[in-house]
């Protein structure tokens, strides 16, 4: 298995609905570029970065299963080396400070959040994606517990950092 970013996968559209970047991909292609200058911009004020190239984004709850789980948020599907160094930074730092940048494009609203820990001025950039139809119940029970979390994990790991966001609605339309 390779660490390498990859595109959201795209299902076959005879397989019923459309994944939400049908059409989209190069917007979200943008949108890791973005987070990727952004980058750029911190570390030449001397932080660390670290910007993770998410190959899925699905909001928790699921739309169509919203007692499924308790994880209020998105779960972000990350490669396993930029897993692995989150894991590590998480450990010896507090990332309790975070900027949301958002647009809309076509009811899909693309985001990057800067999460940060300022005191060792490291910052990782979280760029998101997701269905505005698909985040109702998200939205609802985020607003319900005054948070919102990034579950990111890996696909080969049963595993999860969480990186908190106490202010939700900065996430959602």
């Amino acid at each position: 298995m390779t660490d390498e970013p990859t595109p959201p996968r795209t299902p076959d559209p005879t397989a019923g609905e459309p994944h939400v970047l049908t059409d989209l991909v190069e917007r979200w292609e943008t949108v890791v570029e973005d987070a990727e200058a952004m980058a750029a911009e911190y570390a030449e004020d001397g932080w660390e970065t670290l910007v993770l190239h998410p190959g899925d984004v699905t909001p928790m709850p699921p739309a169509n299963l919203p007692d499924a789980t308790d994880r209020v948020g998105f779960d972000v599907l990350v490669p396993g080396s930029e897993f692995d160094l989150l894991s590590e930074w998480v450990a010896d730092a507090d990332f309790d400070r975070y900027d949301v940048y958002r647009a809309k494009e076509k009811g899909v609203i693309f985001a990057v959040s800067a999460v940060e820990a300022p005191e060792s001025e490291q910052v990782v950039l979280v760029p998101l994606y997701y269905g505005v139809e698909k985040v109702m119940e998200t939205s609802k029970k985020a607003r319900e517990q005054g948070e919102l979390r990034l579950y990111v994990r890996p696909l080969e790991y049963d595993e999860h950092v969480e990186l908190v966001q106490s202010e939700p609605s900065v996430l959602f339309p």
